[in-house]
């Protein structure tokens, strides 16, 4: 691994996607370290968001936990009016989602993320945005629920 990391602008939401899977898998900080010849502090650190990192150095950390990160370039062809409405979607969706289970919007994201509600969202709205409310929010507790989520 990398001594240091690169700057990336998702170097946060890496850090905290990297912490919710540590934590549901029950590894340490020093465990998930010892693994990728980092110390305690500098997994501390990415988790928090204080140094970023690379989609590279993520996936490293996430394959020393039995994870992998996927990047998804979907939409290549889809309209600027498109990827708009998708992201007001899903958006709507992460805010329903964080209201109905009490949850921060961005910890909602982090659930919604580690357990495939965002790619569900994402691959499918053009059929859930036609869908009201409640049935949106049945889907993605279903789908995360799937998936291993329990809230």
């Amino acid at each position: 691994m990398k001594t240091k990391f690169s700057p990336s602008s998702d170097s946060n939401l890496l850090g905290s996607t990297i912490q919710a899977v540590r934590k549901n898998k029950g590894i340490t900080q020093e465990e998930l370290g010892r693994r990728v010849g980092l110390g305690k502090s500098s997994i501390s650190k990415i988790e928090k968001g204080l140094t970023h990192i690379s989609a590279e150095d993520a996936a490293i950390l996430l394959e020393a936990m039995g994870e992998q990160l996927v990047l998804s370039a979907s939409g290549i062809d889809e309209s600027a009016a498109t990827k708009e409405q998708k992201t007001r979607f899903i958006t709507t969706g992460v805010s329903w989602f964080a209201e109905e289970n009490k949850l921060t919007f961005a910890k909602a994201y982090q659930f919604l993320l580690l357990y495939k509600g965002i790619d569900f969202l994402e691959s499918s709205f053009r059929y859930e945005q036609t869908l009201p409310r409640t049935v949106v929010l049945q889907d993605l507790s279903r789908i995360c629920a799937n998936n291993g989520g329990r809230l």
